[in-house]
C-alpha cells in the first residue's frame, strides 16, 4: 500500500535492494528534495535577513513625527524645558535596561569619562539649538540642514581619529554650505524685505546649522567610544544624566520653568520622551543589524517624512528654491556614504 501511494519509484527501488545495498535512485530522490529544500528562499526569510532597514525607516518616520509634534507645543514650553523633559526621560527610560542587565556604570579610565561627558554636554547643546530653530524656522528646513552632518564627519574624523579626507570630501562640504544658503534666502543674496539684525528664518537656519555641527561631533564621539568598546546602553544613560542636569541649569538660568497647560500640551510632552526612546532604541538595534553607511543613507529619509508631515498637518509646503536646497543637502549626504560604501568595497 505504501509504495501505491508514493508512486513507482519505490518499487523499483524495493526490487532493485534484495540485497543489502541501498539503490542509488532512492538516494538520487532524497538528495533531489534536499537540494530543493536548500535552494528555496522565501520572500518572508528575505525579509527578515534585511530588517535593519526596515528599522531604520521606521526610526526615520518615529523622529520625523517627534519633530512635528514639537510644534504643537513650541508656544506654551521653552525649548530648554522641552529638551529637559526628552533627556530625563531617556534618562529614565534607560535606568531600569541598565540595572537588567547589570551594565557597570564605572568609566574605564579617566578618557572615557571625559568623552562621556563631552559626549553628554554637546549633544545637549545639539539638541536644545534644533528646538530652539523650531521656533524661528519650519522643521523641514532645519531638519535638512541637520542631515549635511556626514559630510562634517569626514572633517571632525581627519582631526581626531586620522582617517582619510581628500578632495571630493571638500567639494562635499561647498556643496551642504551652497545647500544651506538656498534653504535659509539670506536677503543679502535673493533680495525680499530688509530687517533690522537677523531673520527669523535665517536664525532658525543657523542654530540648526550649530546642531549639524554638534551632531558631526557627536558622532565622531561614540565612534571613539565604541573604538574603546564602551556598551551602548552606558553611552545612552551618561548622555541622559549629563543633558538632563545641563538643560536643568540652563533652564534655570533662563527663568523659563513652567508648568505645562493640561490637555494636549502635557500629553505632547510625553510622547515626544516616549517617541524619542523608541526611535532610539530602534535606531541602535539596527547598527547591530546594518553597516552604518547603509543607516546613514536611509535616515536621510526623516527629512521626506517630516515634510509629508507638515504638509499632511500644517499645510505648510516649501517654495521652489528650498525644495532645490533640501535636495542639494541630502544628494551631499548620500554621495558621501555612497563614496564610503565604494571604498570599502575596493579597500581604498
Amino acid at each position: 500500500m505504501e509504495s501505491l501511494a508514493e508512486g513507482t519509484l519505490p518499487m523499483e527501488t524495493v526490487q532493485e535492494s534484495s540485497g543489502s545495498t541501498i539503490s542509488s535512485p532512492s538516494v538520487t530522490v532524497l538528495d533531489d528534495r534536499e537540494g530543493c529544500n536548500n535552494e528555496r528562499p522565501t520572500c518572508g526569510k528575505r525579509l527578515y535577513r534585511h530588517r535593519g532597514v526596515g528599522l531604520v525607516l521606521m526610526s526615520a518616520f518615529i523622529f520625523a513625527v517627534h519633530s512635528v509634534i514639537v510644534l504643537t507645543v513650541k508656544e506654551g514650553v521653552h525649548p530648554t524645558m522641552l529638551s529637559w523633559t526628552r533627556f530625563c526621560s531617556q534618562l529614565l527610560l534607560a535606568t531600569p535596561v541598565v540595572m537588567y542587565k547589570n551594565i557597570s556604570l564605572r568609566p574605564e579610565s579617566r578618557t572615557v569619562l571625559i568623552l562621556l561627558v563631552a559626549r553628554g554636554f554637546i549633544g545637549m547643546l545639539g539638541l536644545t539649538s534644533l528646538y530652539g530653530a523650531f521656533y524661528f524656522t519650519r522643521v523641514g528646513d532645519a531638519t535638512a540642514v541637520v542631515f549635511g552632518s556626514p559630510v562634517f564627519v569626514g572633517i571632525l574624523a581627519r582631526i581626531f581619529l586620522k582617517e582619510a579626507f581628500r578632495l571630493i570630501d571638500v567639494l562635499l562640504v561647498f556643496v551642504v554650505i551652497g545647500g544651506v544658503f538656498l534653504i535659509s534666502q539670506p536677503p543679502f543674496l535673493f533680495g525680499g524685505e530688509k530687517v533690522e539684525g537677523l531673520s527669523s528664518q535665517l536664525i532658525g537656519i543657523l542654530l540648526a546649522f550649530f546642531t549639524c555641527l554638534t551632531v558631526s561631533c557627536t558622532s565622531v564621539l561614540k565612534r571613539k567610544l565604541r573604538l574603546l568598546n564602551v556598551n551602548t546602553f552606558k553611552i545612552v544613560f551618561y548622555h541622559g544624566a549629563v543633558a538632563t542636569a545641563g538643560t536643568a541649569l540652563i533652564t534655570t538660568g533662563f527663568g523659563a520653568w513652567s508648568v505645562p497647560s493640561c490637555g494636549k500640551v502635557r500629553y505632547a510632552i510625553v510622547s515626544i520622551g516616549v517617541l524619542n526612546f523608541i526611535g532610539q532604541c530602534l535606531l541602535t538595534y539596527s547598527f547591530s543589524l546594518e553597516k552604518a553607511v547603509y543607516v546613514s543613507i536611509l535616515r536621510t529619509n526623516e527629512v521626506v517624512f517630516v515634510y509629508l508631515l507638515e504638509f499632511i498637518f500644517f499645510g505648510v509646503s516649501p517654495n521652489l528654491w528650498v525644495a532645490i536646497g533640501v535636495m542639494v543637502v541630502l544628494c551631499a549626504s548620500i554621495a558621501t556614504s555612497l563614496r564610503k560604501i565604494w571604498m570599502s568595497h575596493t579597500g581604498g
